[in-house]
């Protein structure tokens, strides 16, 4: 019986080798396949029955294949924007159905691509999966995302990555941040408060008034003098904006009224239509009344502010003495062109404004002027570093704009401000030299095509767009496994979940002992093809040698049957 047991050992011992051989063919031939794992073959004996001090019967040899699932193949570089590798534990998930529909597979082979429709598949065929985020970017099931709200950890949460239907974006203008040097020798511009101005009326031919006639505007805190001098060599004059405000009162035809502050008061005159003239009169000096307005536009409201000089920059009554345009973007991707303009009306301070080109684009985004988004004085320090952005400048600018796009809210970061020692040149600047535009940038971006798909080490799918702007897509998991050794092989290089790998996890790259991600780059297998070669040389006389057993056990029994005879 024993001499029949040793036979069948032989028979174990070359039924052993030769799945070892198996497993020696099958790693030498996907040596060049991506992300393989190898796999070898562990022997464990069969005994029979328990051997005695006389007795022995042979039981033979078990094989058992294990794959080296676990064992890190090396990551080798790319070309391809698409291909990725992991670095430590974990595997992509993947699905043989571009609808996610399919049962879901493992894998570490990272060589995907864009098929015909834009879904990103294996040279297996297998589709990724990945979780999409919403348009601020955010996961499944985190918090702010209300489009969808199922848990990251489910698979349900994940789909095919596609890259072809993605829609050209625009990227509205939030931002604008100046780099201006305003000339610290700049003189002086005569302000509106010591110029011929009559209410917003420029210029003395306007007023109807006869040659050599003037009529002055002058403003200081809340006073506001009016001298009509016609000779001109004398006058008179009211010596408040109340008094000019009761003398065309006077008139039935006419409203004027005070509003402001001390520091900022107005005069408003309503009720202004080419039949009704304003006539200022010489009243009590026997000097001829005389039109201030004449053949003036129905329902016009003039308004004269003494302290507002960026209103009066915008109205054209003062030329500023640097302007500088930016393109910007609203939401539809249409661009708009900001102007910015600069007038110095101090030592150390000017104005400046902000408004649109043409105003034809803009919506009453100002009620001072429809182009006219913000306003306000700029101050210095005396190092040339920026000290105070009045608050018309320094918010949020609104501007309304017609073509139906949402209106913009634009904030200006002119540089970092504050008293002597605290302020920077960083942004505007008053050094005494030639007016200097060193940048003027903002954020947005007209309408951009899809110009490249790349993934990060975090594996997020980002877009490119050829207006410079990107916007992440989806975000790989990786799945890990509390025993990967125990995961069943399937044809095309990935696994599925068995009860022996445990219940999978989907994590984020690099967290939770999931590994990273390696963008543009590929793992090789993980077979080391001189190890298979010595194997093979070792299994081919283990094969021999149990064959020998199998041919001197023949010969014993055919000695045993020889006895007979």
């Amino acid at each position: 019986m024993s001499l029949f047991g040793s036979l069948a050992a032989g028979v174990a011992g070359l039924s052993a080798q030769s799945t070892k051989m198996s497993t020696i063919s099958d790693n030498i031939a996907n040596v060049s396949t991506v992300g393989y794992k190898g796999t070898t073959v562990r022997f464990s004996t069969l005994v029979t029955t328990a051997a005695t001090a006389s007795s022995y019967s042979p039981g033979g040899v078990q094989s058992n294949p294990f794959a080296l699932v676990a064992e890190q193949g090396l990551i080798q570089a790319s070309s391809a924007p698409t291909d990725i590798a992991i670095a430590g534990n974990g595997f992509f998930v993947v699905n043989v159905q571009a609808d996610s529909s399919g049962e879901p597979l493992y894998t570490r082979a990272g060589s995907f691509r864009a098929d015909s429709i834009g879904d990103l598949r294996n040279t297996a065929g297998f589709y990724l999966q990945a979780w999409p985020l919403d348009n601020q970017g955010l996961l499944p099931g985190a918090p702010g995302n209300v489009t969808n709200t199922t848990p990251t950890a489910d698979i349900s949460s994940l789909e095919t990555v596609n890259v072809l239907g993605i829609n050209g974006i625009s990227a509205t203008t939030t931002g604008v941040s100046v780099g201006i040097n305003l000339q610290a020798g700049q003189a002086i511009s005569t302000s509106p408060q010591d110029t011929s101005l009559a209410l917003g009326v420029t210029a003395a031919a306007d007023l109807g008034l006869a040659d050599g006639d003037q009529i002055t505007f002058t403003s200081g805190a809340n006073v506001l003098t009016v001298e009509y001098d016609p000779t001109p060599a004398g006058g008179i004059e009211f010596s408040s904006l109340n008094e000019l405000a009761a003398l065309i009162n006077a008139n039935a035809n006419f409203s004027a009224t005070i509003g402001g502050t001390a520091g900022d008061a107005t005069i408003t005159v309503t009720g202004i239509v080419p039949t009704n003239d304003l006539v200022i009169d010489d009243v009590g000096a026997g000097t001829a009344a005389t039109t201030v307005f004449g053949a003036m536009p129905a329902t016009t409201v003039q308004t004269y502010d003494p302290t507002d000089v960026t209103k009066n920059m915008a109205s054209g009554s003062v030329t500023p003495d640097f302007s500088r345009s930016v393109r910007i973007f609203d939401a539809l991707g249409s661009g708009h062109d900001l102007s910015l303009a600069f007038l110095k009306i101090g030592v150390n301070t000017w104005a400046a404004e902000v408004y649109a080109l043409p105003a034809s684009e803009v919506t009453a985004s100002s009620p001072n002027v429809n182009s006219q988004i913000g306003t306000g004085t700029i101050t210095f320090n005396g190092d040339a570093t920026l000290n105070s952005i009045s608050s018309g400048l320094t918010g949020p600018l609104s501007a309304s704009w017609t073509n139906g796009a949402t209106s913009s809210a634009i904030t200006f970061d002119w540089g970092t401000s504050g008293p002597l020692g605290t302020g920077l040149a960083d942004g505007l600047s008053q050094f005494d030299s030639n007016y200097d535009v060193a940048f003027v940038n903002q954020n947005g971006s007209q309408v951009g095509e899809l110009n490249g798909v790349t993934i990060d080490d975090e594996g997020f799918v980002t877009a490119s767009f050829n207006n410079g702007q990107t916007t992440r897509l989806y975000k790989i998991p990786l799945a890990t496994f509390g025993d990967v050794s125990g995961l069943s092989g399937r044809t095309g290089n990935v696994y599925a979940q068995s009860e022996a790998s445990g219940q999978f996890n989907l994590r984020e790259a690099g967290r939770g002992g999931a590994g990273i991600i390696a963008p543009s780059a590929l793992e090789a297998s993980n077979v080391d093809l001189a190890e298979e070669f010595t194997t093979m040389i070792i299994t081919q006389r283990a094969f021999s040698a149990a064959s020998q057993v199998i041919t001197t056990v023949d010969d014993m029994l055919e000695e045993l049957s020889r006895i007979r005879r």
